[in-house]
């Protein structure tokens, strides 16, 4: 039997240095929601990505976002990174050097291959891209270095060759055979709270739950029901807004993404909740 290359390569990388734009442009699609806020996403997503005859298993793991405090996180990234056949380790050219000393505690312990991206070139110059790598030491650490801009699609295709040609070989027969281990309600949930983010970025902490609890269809109409949970009245009405034209903007954002990606005409209800049991939540809706 021809073989064939397959594997995990897990991903980490600091908050907004472009994990989840790089998953959206690989799969060419929405795969990842997207935003400025800090820990976009909070639990690991896998999907299955076939380059050239080859399985990819991507696990894209939640972002770094403090310095200091960040047990959780080489915790959680930990876990992921023994059951991967590859690392790759995802920063902005720009400001890299910044969290290479909590990253070098991932890659340290492993014999595993490990690859090093430099994301947003397209945001620097030539010159400022080689004077912050000559300043780091961090790229020692790796078997290759890709330089690329997920956003704007480029050396992409060059970077997923990369990480096959580190992949074991293996059988497809015996394999996972899904595109992604998110249900569809969690994605839909996800994709309500990617609009949460856009029009409350500053004003609402990341702490925000979404969780679809009901699903109906009525001919060729879909209606989703989902509750938005925050942690006190104060949040609810930054969510709501005056006279509910936040939430407004938010249902439609989310109903918009979701009939791309279903292809229906959907209906979204939300309704805005409190809760004490903090961060229960967030294990009862993922």
């Amino acid at each position: 039997m021809n073989k064939k290359r397959i594997g995990y390569a897990c991903i980490i990388g600091p908050t907004n240095a472009g994990k989840s734009t790089l998953l959206n442009t690989i799969f060419k699609k929405k795969i990842s929601i997207v935003s400025n806020k800090v820990q976009t996403t909070n639990f690991a997503i896998e999907v299955v990505k076939y380059h050239k005859d080859n399985k990819i298993i991507f696990i894209d793991t939640p972002g770094l976002y403090n310095k200091k405090n960040n047990t959780n996180f080489l915790n959680d990234v930990n876990v992921e990174v023994k059951r991967a056949d590859v690392i790759v380790i995802i920063l902005d050219i720009s400001i890299h050097l910044f969290y290479e000393e909590i990253l070098e505690k991932i890659i340290k312990n492993t014999k595993k291959p490990k690859i090093l991206v430099f994301n947003k070139i397209d945001k620097v110059s030539q010159e400022f891209a080689i004077e912050q790598i000559n300043k780091s030491k961090f790229v020692k650490n790796f078997d290759e270095i890709y330089y690329v801009s997920a956003l704007k699609n480029k050396n992409i295709n060059n970077l997923l060759d990369g990480i096959v040609a580190r992949l074991p070989e293996g059988d497809f027969e015996n394999s996972i055979n899904f595109e992604t281990n998110i249900s569809k309600d969690v994605f839909f949930s996800e994709l309500t709270r990617e609009a949460v983010f856009k029009y409350l970025n500053q004003e609402l902490p990341y702490q925000i739950y979404v969780k679809t609890y009901k699903f109906e269809k009525e001919n060729r109409n879909y209606k989703i029901y989902q509750n938005i949970y925050v942690k006190n009245d104060n949040h609810k009405k930054i969510v709501l807004g005056k006279n509910g034209s936040v939430i407004k903007k938010i249902g439609i954002s989310a109903r918009k993404e979701i009939e791309k990606l279903f292809k229906h005409k959907v209906s979204l209800f939300l309704d805005v909740q409190t809760t004490k049991q903090w961060p229960g939540v967030m294990k009862a809706t993922y």
